[in-house]
C-alpha cells in the first residue's frame, strides 16, 4: 500500500507533530507501507524532526519521501506520474491545487481513497462523524472521515513506540532527552537529568500560546513555600519551552522575584518532549499533538486550546472535561480543575502581553461555567489572575489525588486502542467500490 499525508501547518507544531507521529508509527507497526508526505512549512517539521532539510522540494528521509507542497512543479510531476491511493487529508485542509487537477483529470481512471483525519475533539460529535462517508466530484475519488478520539467509537489517539517507552520508563525517557540535548545545550541537558531525577524537585513544563503567566508563578512559589515546610528539600523546577510562551513566563518569575529554578529549553524532537511530558509532574501544553500526549501520559495538565473566535475553544476545553470527570472520585477537586481549566482559557482584554496584563476584561461567568467567579474589582471586576492563582493553587495542594484520576484517564485511553493500527485496519477491509 502506498499513502500520501497531506499536511498543512496551521498552528506550528501541533499539526505537523500529530502527522510526524502518524508517519513514524505507521512505518514501525507497517514497514511495507510506502509513505509520501507532502507538508506545507517545513521549518516547523524541521524543529521536532532534525534530519528534515527545510530548502528542498523532494528529500528522502526515515524511508519516506517528503515534499514541498509549495512547490508545485516539483510535486505535480511526481503525483501525476504515480497518482496516489491513499490520501490522508489531515485536519480538514485543503488539498492543493496542483493535486486536485490531478484527482480530477478527466482522463485520470484510478480511484483514489481520502481519509479526513479530523482535529482532535472530545466533543460528543466525534463518535457519530467518525467513519461517516462524504461525496466528491467523482466516483473514482472516495472519501471518508476519520476521528482521533477518546471513546471507543472513535479512532482513538496515536501510540507510538517511542512515547510508549518514555511513558513505560523514566530511565528510558531520561536516556532519550539527554541524548536529546547533548550537543544542543549542555546547561539544559544538566537541568534536565539533575531536577527530574530528584525525588525532592516538583518539575512543571510550561508550553502555551502567549499569556500572562503571573498567577502560575505565584501559586507554584506559593506551593513550594507550603511543600518546604514538612520538607525543607522540596523544590520547584520549570522548564519553558521555545516559543511564545517563554519571554511573558521570564517576565513573570522575575517579577515574583524569581523564586524558583527555571530552564529555557532549546527546541527539542518530538521523541525528548514526549520524554519531558512523561517526566515532569505537571503540564501546561497547547497544540493537537501535545494536548493528546498530555492526557496520555498520565500527569496532571493543563491545555491552552488554539484561541477561536467568540471563544469557541472553550466549548473545545470543556468536552476534555466532560471526559475526565468520571475518573475523580473528589468531585470538589475536579471543580478547581475545570473552574482553573476555563479560565486559563479565557481571552481577557489584554491577556498575553506579557508584563502589566494582569486585569483583564470582566468575566462571563455563564460562558466558562465558572458561577464561583466574584467579578467585583475597583470597576466591578476580580483580576482574573488573582482567582486563577487560588485555583491552581487548590490543585496543587491536592496534588496526589488530581495525580489518580489523571492516571486513571490516561488508562482508559490507552484501552481505547491506537489510532494508526484502527486506520490501516479499517482501510484493509474497506473494498471502497
Amino acid at each position: 500500500m502506498e499513502i500520501t499525508i497531506l499536511c498543512k501547518v496551521v498552528d506550528n507544531y501541533g499539526d505537523i507533530g500529530f502527522v510526524y507521529r502518524l508517519a513514524r508509527n505507521i512505518t514501525e507497526l507497517y514497514p511495507d507501507i510506502e509513505l509520501r508526505l507532502v507538508v506545507s512549512d517545513l521549518p516547523s517539521f524541521a524543529a521536532m524532526a532534525p534530519f528534515v532539510k527545510t530548502g528542498l522540494a523532494r528529500q528522502s528521509a526515515r524511508g519516506w519521501q517528503i515534499f514541498d507542497w509549495n512547490n508545485e512543479d516539483v510535486c505535480t510531476k511526481e503525483f501525476s506520474r504515480r497518482i496516489p491511493e491513499v490520501i490522508l487529508q489531515c485536519f480538514q485542509c485543503e488539498r492543493p491545487e496542483w493535486l486536485d487537477r490531478i484527482l480530477f483529470d478527466p482522463e485520470q481512471k484510478k480511484i483514489v481513497r481520502i481519509v479526513n483525519l479530523e482535529y482532535l475533539t472530545a466533543e460528543s460529535w466525534a463518535d457519530d462523524f467518525h467513519l461517516l462517508k462524504s461525496g466528491t466530484r467523482s466516483i473514482l475519488v472516495k472519501k471518508v472521515n476519520f476521528m482521533p478520539g477518546f471513546s471507543k467509537r472513535t479512532g482513538g489517539l496515536v501510540m507510538d513506540s517511542a512515547f510508549l517507552n518514555s511513558l513505560q520508563s523514566k530511565e528510558a525517557a531520561l536516556k532519550t532527552l539527554k541524548g536529546d540535548l547533548a550537543g544542543k545545550q549542555k546547561e539544559a541537558e544538566d537541568d534536565c537529568i539533575q531536577a527530574l531525577g530528584d525525588e525532592n524537585t516538583f518539575c512543571v513544563t510550561i508550553f502555551a500560546y502567549k499569556r500572562n503567566f503571573s498567577h502560575v508563578v505565584r501559586a507554584l512559589k506559593s506551593f513550594m513555600e507550603e511543600r518546604q515546610k514538612e520538607n525543607p528539600f522540596f523544590r520547584i523546577h520549570a522548564f519553558v519551552a521555545a516559543g511564545l510562551a517563554c519571554i511573558p513566563f521570564e517576565e513573570a518569575w522575575k517579577e515574583e522575584g524569581c523564586p524558583f529554578a527555571i530552564t529555557k529549553l532549546p527546541y527539542l524532537s518530538q521523541e525528548a518532549w514526549d520524554a519531558l511530558l512523561c517526566s515532569s509532574d505537571f503540564n501546561f501544553v497547547r497544540g493537537e499533538d501535545s494536548f493528546a500526549r498530555a492526557c496520555l501520559c498520565g500527569k496532571p495538565f493543563v491545555w491552552h486550546a488554539y484561541p477561536q473566535d467568540e471563544e469557541l475553544h472553550l466549548v473545545k476545553a470543556g468536552a476534555v472535561l466532560e471526559r475526565m470527570e468520571s475518573f475523580f472520585d473528589d468531585k470538589e477537586l475536579f471543580g478547581f480543575l475545570k473552574e482553573y481549566f476555563l479560565l486559563y482559557n479565557t481571552r481577557f482584554a489584554d491577556q498575553g502581553h506579557g508584563k502589566g496584563c494582569d486585569a483583564g476584561g470582566k468575566v462571563d461567568c455563564e460562558k466558562v461555567s465558572c458561577k464561583k467567579v466574584d467579578c467585583e474589582n475597583e470597576h466591578g471586576e476580580t483580576e482574573p489572575s488573582k482567582k486563577e492563582e487560588e485555583l491552581l493553587l487548590k490543585m496543587l495542594k491536592s496534588y496526589p489525588a488530581l495525580s489518580k484520576a489523571c492516571k486513571d484517564f490516561s488508562k482508559g485511553l490507552i484501552e481505547n486502542g491506537n489510532l494508526t493500527r484502527q486506520l490501516i485496519e479499517y482501510l484493509g477491509r474497506q473494498e471502497w467500490h
